[in-house]
């Protein structure tokens, strides 16, 4: 009773309990029983949609419980593949994984992953040319909420390519021009 009390004053609302007892054959009421009639009163007037709008009871707080986990689940899922996805990209530059064993599906998310990982690249090198920012030649980390959605289309695929294949080139030339500064000799293969 003194938490329900304490409940009504930092909270503003009114509050009543009925508490029953197996020694007491009367149930027991706070703060009077006339007190308990008038706020169950004052809450039948309110309608039943009203009433029932902010109503949590145990199944609707373990509905609301589960769908957030869901939510996460969903999330993590999501985080998982893209982080398969990227596996299989770097996979495929450094040759550990022959892009011709993979099968469609794979494609498809491997070609929409690329688009999303190299319109960041390109972001972030505009970034750092407009910012006067050097670059440390390691690419960003892909962030985890990018949406991968099967294209379809592979010619994407060519295109990927050859975009990386350019930026691979303009990586060895950073890193020649690096080793010229420095005086170090040209160990790329252009």
């Amino acid at each position: 009773m003194k938490k329900l009390a304490q409940l009504s004053t930092l909270c503003d609302i009114k509050t009543c309990a009925v508490i029953y007892s197996p020694y007491n054959a009367d149930p027991e009421a706070w703060p009077s029983r006339e007190g308990t009639e008038k706020v169950i009163s004052d809450f039948m007037e309110v309608p039943t949609d009203d009433r029932n709008k902010r109503m949590f009871d145990q199944e609707r707080s373990l509905r609301v419980r589960i769908a957030k986990e869901e939510a996460k689940l969903r999330k993590m899922r999501t985080k998982n593949q893209n982080f398969e996805i990227q596996n299989i990209m770097f996979g495929c530059l450094r040759g550990e994984i022959d892009v011709h064993k993979l099968g469609e599906k794979d494609y498809q998310d491997l070609s929409s992953f690329i688009d999303t990982y190299i319109n960041k690249l390109t972001c972030r090198r505009q970034n750092l040319m407009e910012n006067g920012e050097s670059s440390s030649h390691l690419p960003p980390s892909v962030v985890a909420d990018a949406v991968v959605a099967p294209t379809g289309d592979y010619d994407h695929m060519n295109q990927n390519q050859n975009q990386l294949n350019l930026i691979q080139r303009q990586k060895d030339d950073d890193l020649a021009i690096a080793a010229a500064d420095v005086g170090a000799p040209n160990t790329t293969n252009n």
